[in-house]
Formats: C-alpha cells, sequence, structure tokens
C-alpha cells in the first residue's frame, strides 16, 4: 500500500508524482476551492455529502466549473483504496476545472489533542465571503505561524469569536455550548453541525452566538475535520482549563 495517492483529472500516481500546470490558476493566484475529510472504514455517508455539497456551493461562489460530483466520489473510492486504514482526502477543483484528489494515512495524533491558541483580528472578506472554502490561506498560514501556536482565534469587532484560522470555535459557559452562527462570514463547518447535533441528542443547551472574547468560560474548544473537538489549553500566553463535562460528553460519551 503507498504512503499517498493523488489523481489528477482521472489519472492516478504516487503523491510525490502527482502535477499540474504552473499556468493553472491555482499555482499561479491561489484560484481554488477544496474539501479535506477523514474516512473510515464503513464510516456513514452523511460526512461525505455534507462535503460534497459544500465543494458545490465554493465552486458556484468562486466561479470554477462544478465537477461531476459522481466522478469526484469514484476518485476518493480509487484514492483511499491505495491507503490503509483511516485515510485524510483532499479533493481541490482549480480554477481551470481540474480535479485533484489526494489521499494519505490520516494522522490519529490530532484526534481531541490540545491546543494553543492566539486572539486575532476578524476581517470580513469583501468579494468572496467567508462562506467559501478557498485555496487562498497564505494570510491564516502565516498567521499561525508568526504567532507561534497552534491555531489563531479570530475576534470581531464586538468582540466575540466568529472562528479559528482552520476550525470552528465553541466555548462552554455555565454548561451551555456556545458557537457563532454560520452567516455569510464564517465557514458552514461540517464538524460544527456534528457537535451541534450531538449536542441535541445529550440535551445539552446551545446558544447560537458567537461566543465572548473575554470569557469567562467552562472550557474553550476548536473543532475541525481532523481534530474533531480539541481542547484551548492556553491563550495568548495564559492556560486555560482543558475537558470540562460537556466538552467530554460531545467528544465521546465514554470519555
Amino acid at each position: 500500500m503507498s504512503q499517498g495517492w493523488a489523481i489528477v483529472n482521472g489519472a492516478g500516481c504516487p503523491l510525490e508524482q502527482a502535477m499540474i500546470p504552473v499556468s493553472d490558476p491555482a499555482c499561479t493566484v491561489g484560484w481554488s476551492v477544496f474539501e479535506t475529510l477523514v474516512l473510515r472504514p464503513g464510516q456513514d455517508m452523511t460526512r461525505r455529502q455534507a462535503h460534497m455539497e459544500r465543494l458545490v456551493q465554493s465552486c458556484r461562489g468562486a466561479s470554477i466549473p462544478q465537477p461531476d460530483l459522481n466522478l469526484v466520489e469514484s476518485e476518493i473510492d480509487i484514492a483511499c483504496g491505495h491507503v490503509e486504514g483511516e485515510t485524510h482526502v483532499r479533493v481541490m477543483i482549480t480554477g481551470d476545472g481540474r480535479r485533484v484528489i489526494t489521499a494519505i494515512p490520516a494522522d490519529i495524533s490530532r484526534l481531541h489533542a490540545p491546543v494553543r491558541a492566539r486572539r486575532g483580528p476578524h476581517r470580513d472578506e469583501p468579494f468572496l465571503g467567508g462562506s467559501i472554502k478557498h485555496g487562498s490561506r497564505a494570510p491564516w498560514v502565516i498567521a499561525v505561524l508568526q504567532s507561534e501556536v497552534d491555531e489563531v482565534l479570530l475576534v470581531d469587532d464586538e468582540e466575540r469569536f466568529t472562528e479559528g484560522t482552520r476550525s470552528s470555535i465553541f466555548a462552554v459557559i455555565d454548561g451551555v455550548l456556545w458557537t457563532a452562527p454560520h452567516d455569510s462570514r464564517i465557514l458552514r463547518s461540517t464538524t460544527a453541525l456534528e457537535l451541534l447535533a450531538s449536542a441535541h441528542a445529550l440535551d445539552i443547551p446551545v446558544c447560537r452566538e458567537g461566543p465572548p472574547a473575554q470569557g469567562p468560560w467552562d472550557a474553550l474548544y476548536i473543532a475541525s475535520t481532523t481534530r474533531h473537538l480539541a481542547p484551548v489549553i492556553e491563550l495568548d500566553g495564559a492556560p486555560l482549563p482543558a475537558w470540562d463535562p460537556v466538552g467530554k460528553a460531545l467528544a465521546n460519551p465514554n470519555f
């Protein structure tokens, strides 16, 4: 089995051999949209479908030709067939309409792993909006690198958390789960929606407002495809408590 596989417009090869033209807008101006997901053997297809629906919405919002989803799904299955166990899949559609599917072994050490974070300013994207999962991620990557943390948590003018550079944000306040609404300012997180559904099933009260960025909180979390729910144990250099009962219940009923 390969340690990584790629399919570019239907042509498969080991990951390190995959290529797209340097003239593709994904290379020249970062014009692309993408989805990342972790697939597990025997996994329910609901999560996968949510990612595909968001991919279509991103293509529309970024004026990129919409791919044939049946073809994308087939290529995901083929790529995953070259990787054992849990698989981290990335689907990218470039500005020229190229399909790039990559599959590598999932890094299970990230699951629920605690993170260090810093606050940063939220800025509305004036043209694409925040709901498009596009490939122009350099500012957020640099924000994390310069802050020397795992994640930067964005704060709007009302001093509320919106989202992280690579995650959604949850806070627990007096036993209530807080997270920002999926409006046009932020990405519609598939993991956040799963956690909200779990909260409903567990009768955990929810507030769909941005959590107050200055606290206080019972606990603060980020959520993403590769981390699921992960506690923020340090914010701006100050230590925070890790898991609280609500977070434990959402992460795993048998935590």
